[in-house]
């Protein structure tokens, strides 16, 4: 049977040890177009090594990822990118000793392979920060912001990508009210453009605040069907 059409993604009985570990067992979620979907655990339940299955930075033992319904194999993170997943992990990915313009475009710098058009990535830099409403010249070097603006940085290189579905895992760690608040609101926005999301955290307060569906982890496993916590428009469901 194939998956509704609004299903983006899709894991389907995913499994995955280490050595004795079963950090994923029979595991099976769904990421629909348009929803902010909410992974929530304690620590140790299995939710980083199934979103790192997902992203193609994990092979799973079994099971099966399907991409519009069709199954597809994720050998490394850069073939999951180019089916249009972006990350955002609590370990930065980023290039501390180069500009922000460039950590935002990282992989996918414009030009040519023997020249790179510096003015035109400052330039798309520019916009998409503005875009996003984030304060931060795109000319400063990473590694000399507080680590808050680093991490806004990491969002903003995900989003940039316009990907089809974004995964942020533990986004609000190094953010104040504001920030974590402006953030909301870029995911929101996100949604509203048809994106699949899922947002990792322990924080049930955002959870519930932000999240339209959520799954519950458990010593590697679903301990529940998705809960669904509101509707699209924003209400919260009976």
């Amino acid at each position: 049977m194939n998956a509704p059409a609004d299903v983006a993604w899709e894991l389907k009985g995913i499994s995955k040890a280490f050595g004795p570990v079963l950090a994923n067992d029979d595991v099976s979620i769904a990421l629909r177009r348009g929803q902010i979907h909410g992974l929530v655990g304690e620590n140790g339940s299995g939710k980083s090594t199934l979103i790192k299955t997902l992203c193609g930075a994990h092979q799973p033992d079994q099971g099966v990822i399907c991409h519009d319904g069709v199954p597809v194999v994720l050998h490394d993170t850069l073939a999951a990118r180019s089916l249009g997943i972006a990350t955002v992990f609590q370990e930065f990915s980023l290039v501390p000793g180069v500009t922000v313009a460039e950590n935002v475009f990282l992989g996918r710098w414009p030009g040519s392979a023997l020249k790179v058009d510096w003015r035109a990535m400052r330039e798309e830099a520019r916009r998409v920060l503005a875009e996003l409403e984030l304060a931060i010249a795109p000319d400063a070097v990473v590694g000399d912001l507080p680590v808050a603006q680093q991490q806004l940085v990491e969002i903003a290189k995900a989003m940039a990508a316009k990907a089809s579905a974004l995964i942020l895992d533990e986004p609000t760690t190094a953010l104040g009210v504001s920030e974590i608040a402006h953030l909301h609101d870029l995911l929101r926005r996100a949604r509203a453009s048809g994106a699949a999301i899922l947002y990792v955290s322990h924080r049930l307060d955002e959870v519930v605040g932000l999240c339209d569906v959520v799954t519950v982890m458990r010593n590697g496993c679903v301990v529940s069907p998705p809960i669904r916590h509101r509707s699209t428009s924003g209400r919260s469901s009976a």
